[in-house]
C-alpha cells in the first residue's frame, strides 16, 4: 500500500525538518501504517518541494527507526515482528530504568510538576477515550524522563529505540478501553510518586514498562 497525505505548506528555511516532522506525526497518529510505502516523488509533488528535501527527511527518519529503505524497492514505514518487540522491551526496561534512577538523583520540583502535567493530560484523554491524545502525552512523559536524566547518550538511545515502538503500537493496536487507559495512568502516577518519595523509582519504572509489555504483546500477538 502506498501512502498519500498532505502535511501543509513547507517553509523554505525548514523544509527537511518540517517534512520529517509531518511524516513522523502521521506515523505516530496511525495515519501511516506498518509497511506502508512512502514514494519520494509523489510526496515531493504533493508538498511542492524538491525530491532532495524529501529524501533528506526520510534519511533522518530512517536514522531514528521510523522508516526503512530497501534497495531497489523504496522506503517503507517500519514494521516490527514479535521478536523485534520482545528484544526492544528487554533493552528498554534496563535503559529506561536507569534513566529514571539517574533523574531521581537530581530530580527537582519542576521535573515532578512536568511529569504530573503529562499524567493529568493522559487522564483527561483517557476519560474521553482519546487514544491519540493519550499516546501524545504518554510519549511526552517518557521523553521528559530520558532527557532530564542528565545522560544525553542514554536519552538518544531510548529515543531511537522506543519512539518507533510507540509508533508501531499506535498503528497496530485497537483503541484501548477507558479502564485500560486509566490503569496505565495509575502506573505512571506510581512512578511520579516514587520520584516524590525518593525511593523505588527504578523499580516502579520497570514495573510500569513490564505491565505495558504484557498488555501490548497480548493485544498484538496473543503472546
Amino acid at each position: 500500500m502506498s501512502a498519500t497525505f498532505i502535511i501543509g505548506p513547507i517553509a523554505n528555511t525548514t523544509k527537511k525538518q518540517r517534512i520529517a516532522e509531518g511524516i513522523r506525526k502521521a506515523i505516530l497518529s496511525g495515519k501511516l501504517g506498518p509497511g506502508d510505502r512512502i514514494i519520494e516523488t509523489q510526496l515531493a509533488k504533493e508538498l511542492g518541494v524538491g525530491n532532495t528535501a524529501v529524501r533528506e527527511a526520510l534519511f533522518e527518519l530512517e536514522s531514528k527507526g521510523f522508516v526503512r529503505r530497501i534497495a531497489n524497492k523504496g522506503t517503507f514505514v517500519t514494521q516490527l515482528t514479535v521478536d523485534d518487540v520482545v528484544q526492544i522491551f528487554r533493552a528498554r526496561v534496563e535503559m529506561e530504568g536507569l534513566a529514571a534512577e539517574l533523574l531521581a538523583e537530581r530530580v527537582s520540583a519542576q521535573d515532578v510538576d512536568l511529569l504530573q502535567k503529562c499524567i493529568d493530560q493522559m487522564g483527561r484523554a483517557a476519560d474521553h477515550n482519546d487514544l491519540e491524545g493519550f499516546c501524545h502525552f504518554d510519549i511526552e512523559f517518557h521523553t521528559t524522563i530520558w532527557h532530564r536524566s542528565g545522560n544525553r547518550f542514554l536519552a538518544a538511545g531510548l529515543e531511537n529505540m522506543v519512539l518507533p515502538l510507540f509508533a508501531f503500537f499506535n498503528m497496530t493496536c485497537p483503541s484501548g478501553s477507558r479502564d485500560s487507559l486509566r490503569k496505565s495512568v495509575q502506573q505512571h502516577a506510581q512512578v511520579v510518586q516514587a520520584f516524590r518519595d525518593g525511593q523505588d523509582v527504578r523499580k516502579q519504572m520497570e514495573a510500569a514498562i513490564q505491565h505495558f509489555r504484557r498488555e501490548k504483546l497480548e493485544l498484538l500477538f496473543k503472546a
